[in-house]
């Protein structure tokens, strides 16, 4: 059970994780290769997927992450300025930006389709800062062919320094962006297109025939988005 409890900051991994253990250990005993699960009742707590950061907390963690070293300060800057997921933001390449444009190949995201992002000032100037490792901007420890994978260790001393901010998530960052762009008078389907959901606003039908990119929409919302976030660390 060591590998479950490392995962309570993410509890929705962490209750993936018990599931599919448990799922294993009920088919050996079905399969008669033990004579019973040796997975006890695991009580644990999952977060509804709800929760958003308010202006203090963004305000905190925000701060926290222009401070903390790479590769996860940078991650997590990334990770609020652009709303992306924190899967997407690790698996980034060099040969996926052009200037001011991050271009997702299809495979790579969630729905597996290609997806183009439009870059901030300031999400270029972070960039920018990330040392030159190879290809992938954030490569995990002793592979630079592989994507950042420290997430519990890394975000439990993130969290360490951190005051007045409720327990939350990566994914809640995403969420928060959204909420945001909300708040700052974004479209809807504006910001579905900078989440790069599939299903919203445009599907269907709709969105067999809507061929726009959005992509002006998608940058006057990101440049609307950094102005925000710099009025809120120097207001």
């Amino acid at each position: 059970m060591k590998v479950i409890s490392s995962l309570s900051g993410t509890p929705s991994e962490q209750s993936h994780a018990y599931v599919a253990i448990r799922t294993m250990m009920n088919w050996c005993v079905r399969h008669g290769l033990i004579e019973q699960s040796v997975v006890p009742t695991l009580k644990h707590s999952s977060t509804p997927r709800n929760r958003i950061l308010n202006e203090d907390e963004l305000r905190t963690v925000y701060q926290n992450a222009l401070e903390f070293p790479y590769p996860f300060g940078p991650i997590v800057q990334l990770a609020i300025m652009t709303g992306q997921r924190r899967s997407e933001i690790a698996s980034l390449r060099r040969s996926w930006i052009d200037e001011d444009m991050i271009i997702f190949p299809e495979g790579f995201t969630k729905n597996k389709r290609e997806h183009r992002l439009p870059l901030s000032q300031t999400a270029c100037s972070v960039i920018g800062k990330i040392p030159n490792t190879g290809d992938l901007l954030f490569p995990a420890r002793g592979n630079l062919e592989r994507p950042f994978n420290g997430w519990g260790k890394c975000k439990q001393r993130f969290d360490e320094t951190l005051i007045n901010v409720e327990p939350y998530t990566l994914h809640d960052l995403r969420r928060t962006f959204s909420s945001n762009m909300a708040m700052l008078g974004t479209p809807i389907h504006v910001t579905e297109k900078l989440l790069n959901h599939v299903s919203g606003t445009i599907s269907g039908v709709a969105a067999v025939y809507n061929r726009h990119s959005y992509m002006d929409e998608m940058r006057t919302a990101v440049t609307a988005y950094d102005e925000y976030l710099e009025t809120l660390i120097n207001p």
